[in-house]
């Protein structure tokens, strides 16, 4: 039953990534099933008792080292769960969904991590000192995912015929989550870096980022980049995805509408329009935010 609803995963195009995903929680659900009932042969008849029975296990010791598992990682798994078995019930493998009744495991509140002003210009700086011959590569590696905002896996499958830059404008197609592509408008700074990178780089490869071994980077070689620079520059918050937080949150910033920004970030609901409650995400003041709006009634 579960290998034919990864088929079918596989068929609405979901990524490698959310697949496995779907395999971990699975087997984790499966194993704790056979061992509490050793009798069963097949995790999938579970009772709506075993679902509430493992959402017990897991408030209690279903996480790291047998402690209490994280409220994300409860979210995702009844997530998951509740569509793997409305799946089993849709195409009457069992009579009902047992994880249907159950209430859910409360949303984990997602904190956003995004760089304050300061924090961009103090990455910058660092980019533009940094002295190796990698220098230009780094710095638009870095304006890419905060002046597009770019997910790690679409930097890394940007192609060079994807981008169409002139002096006064640009555009990049962008190749997005779930086949859910759009395009994107680049600015005159970001046309520049590139621009400046591609000049000096040395190397045929269709793709924009390629590193010194492969034609084309790696998800976990962009993340290692930035984490160097995290490294140096003692930005906690530092990383490839708060790049792209940031992204959203400046644009949010500069009075841009919610729809505007989805569209921009490629924040699409299944029927293909905006899913603007995604990116209500950026809206969340941030420190230097809730600073600006105390000054702003400041008499002096």
């Amino acid at each position: 039953m579960f290998n034919k609803f990864l088929d079918q995963l596989r068929q609405l195009g979901k990524s490698d990534k959310t697949i496995q995903n779907y395999v971990s929680t699975w087997s984790a659900f499966e194993k704790w099933m056979l061992v509490s009932d050793p009798v069963l042969k097949d995790a999938g008849y579970a009772t709506q008792k075993d679902v509430a029975d493992y959402k017990r296990h897991m408030q209690l010791q279903g996480g790291r080292n047998g402690q209490p598992a994280k409220p994300s990682t409860m979210q995702l798994t009844f997530v998951q769960l509740n569509a793997i078995f409305r799946f089993f019930a849709v195409n009457g493998f069992i009579p009902d969904n047992p994880v249907g009744p159950i209430k859910k495991p409360p949303a984990a509140r997602r904190l956003p991590k995004w760089l304050s002003r300061n924090e961009q210009n103090l990455f910058l700086r660092e980019l533009r000192d940094n002295r190796g011959k990698e220098m230009k590569r780094d710095y638009a590696i870095a304006l890419t995912m905060l002046r597009m905002g770019l997910r790690v896996h679409e930097l890394c499958d940007l192609q060079i015929s994807d981008l169409t830059m002139s002096d006064r404008k640009g555009a990049a197609y962008i190749r997005g989550k779930g086949d859910k592509d759009r395009e994107l408008p680049i600015n005159s700074e970001l046309r520049a870096a590139i621009q400046a990178y591609l000049q000096e780089r040395d190397h045929d490869s269709p793709y924009v980022f390629v590193s010194r071994r492969s034609p084309k980077f790696t998800v976990r070689g962009v993340q290692h980049i930035i984490e160097n620079y995290r490294y140096r520059t003692k930005i906690k918050t530092l990383s490839c995805h708060a790049l792209r937080h940031t992204f959203g949150h400046d644009l949010i910033a500069a009075g841009n509408d919610l729809q505007k920004v989805a569209m921009l970030m490629g924040h699409y609901k299944e029927d293909g329009s905006p899913n603007i409650e995604m990116t209500l995400l950026y809206t969340t003041p941030g420190v230097e935010d809730l600073e600006a709006a105390v000054e702003s009634i400041s008499w002096t």
